[in-house]
C-alpha cells in the first residue's frame, strides 16, 4: 500500500470493532465500496487476518458499517450506516436507487473524526442470521469512572 500525503480535506475515520480500532485517511467524496476496500487493504498490509476470531472477508461488501444512535453517546448503540436499495418505481420498473447516505462519508454526515463500527458478513451466514444480527455491534468503549479513578473500565455498547 503506498504511503498517501495527507491534505487537509481528508477525513481521519475511526473504525472500531470490540477493543480494535483502525485510523483510516479518506476522502470526503469517496464512496463506502471504495473505503471499505481500503480498511481491508489496510489490515491486510498490517498482517492482521482475523479480528476476535472471526477471518477478513474478501470483499468490501462483507464489511458492514454501524455508526452510534447518538454520536455523542455511542453507549446508547449502533444502526446500519448502508439504507438498503429500493425499486424507483418512478423512473424505471426494475432499476435500483441507492440513497445518499450509501454514497459518500459527506453524504452520510461523518465528519473528521467519526467513529464507525465495524462487522463481518460471515460466508455461512443466510439472510435470516442477518436479519437477527443487524442491530448487533461488538464495539467496546473506553470510559472514565470518576469515583475510582480507574480508565481502565471499559463498558459494551451494543
Amino acid at each position: 500500500m503506498p504511503v498517501e500525503k495527507p491534505n487537509p480535506q481528508q477525513l481521519t475515520l475511526r473504525f472500531k470493532c470490540h477493543k480494535t480500532t483502525i485510523l483510516l485517511l479518506v476522502d470526503p467524496h469517496d464512496n463506502l465500496t471504495s473505503i471499505k476496500a481500503k480498511l481491508l487493504e489496510a489490515l491486510k498490509v498490517t498482517n492482521v487476518s482475523e479480528i476476535r476470531g472471526q477471518p477478513l472477508p474478501t470483499e468490501p461488501d462483507d464489511v458492514l458499517l454501524g455508526v452510534p444512535v447518538d454520536m455523542n453517546d455511542p453507549a446508547q448503540g449502533w444502526t446500519d450506516l448502508e439504507i438498503p436499495e429500493v425499486e424507483d418505481d418512478i423512473r424505471k420498473k426494475g432499476s435500483k436507487k441507492s440513497g445518499v447516505l450509501n454514497a459518500s462519508p459527506t453524504g452520510a454526515g461523518l465528519k473528521d473524526g467519526s467513529i464507525l463500527a465495524i462487522k463481518f458478513r460471515s460466508e455461512a451466514s443466510d439472510a435470516d442470521d442477518l436479519n437477527m444480527l443487524d442491530n448487533e455491534w461488538d464495539v467496546v468503549m473506553p470510559t472514565f469512572d470518576d469515583e475510582e479513578g480507574s480508565q481502565n473500565k471499559e463498558t459494551d455498547a451494543v
